[in-house]
């Protein structure tokens, strides 16, 4: 029987994931310029693979280039986060609802092995992790619906509001607490009831981020 190699994540796949885990938790925050040579000495790597991570970032709307000044972290608006959760709100109950149906075993296993160490990591206070181990949780379940198209809207979606660590602030225990129902309905097999959950997981995600947006637009008038 022939060994499936597994191929090791290039320089530039792990650049543009090491920015992207950056902008998602704020570290780079919306707006910040973004110089190549500093980056690459953060992240301890030559020109080449951040530039590269740069132009994957920007192809996933992350980050914009401005006339006259370089790269920074792209802004988002309440209207602009209004419309992605909103369609977040339509896709990604489906996806769930998919997942319940279609996940093996072995996803099942790795969406809780997920869950797992994101309730450690909110239990321990480490928000940093939590909004990146968050993120890989519903990765996992959006995985096991097996339909890449879907899986492509969705992760535009998520970087259509970067920074996910604005959802997160001051909420994480009842976002835990949700993250375990919508795990137990999929461990049921209950795909209406995870949907069902997802769509109201997101729809508090959404007002709490949205009332927060709004509050620092007001601000800075």
């Amino acid at each position: 029987m022939p060994i499936e190699r597994v191929a090791a994540p290039t320089k530039s796949e792990i650049a543009y994931t090491a920015l992207r885990d950056a902008i998602r938790t704020g570290e780079l925050a919306p707006g910040e310029r973004l110089l190549l040579q500093d980056l690459a000495g953060r992240l301890g790597m030559s020109l080449t693979p951040v530039r590269d991570a740069l132009r994957l970032l920007a192809a996933h709307g992350l980050i914009e280039h401005r006339a006259n000044y370089g790269a920074v972290v792209s802004q988002c608006t309440p209207e602009r986060a209004e419309e992605i959760y909103r369609l977040r709100m339509l896709l990604e109950p489906m996806a769930t609802e998919l997942a319940a149906e279609r996940a093996s075993a072995e996803q099942l296993a790795a969406m809780g092995r997920a869950l797992d160490v994101l309730d450690e990591a909110v239990g321990q206070g480490r928000e940093n992790e939590v909004t990146v181990l968050n993120a890989r949780f519903h990765h996992e379940i959006y995985t096991a619906a097996d339909s890449d198209y879907l899986i492509e809207f969705v992760d535009r979606l998520w970087n259509g509001v970067p920074y996910q660590a604005i959802s997160l602030a001051g909420r994480v225990h009842d976002s835990a607490a949700q993250h375990r129902a919508i795990m137990a309905a999929l461990r049921e097999r209950d795909g209406a009831a995870a949907a069902g959950l997802m769509r109201a997981h997101i729809a508090e995600a959404a007002e709490h981020t949205l009332r927060q947006l709004t509050d620092t637009d007001r601000g800075s008038r």
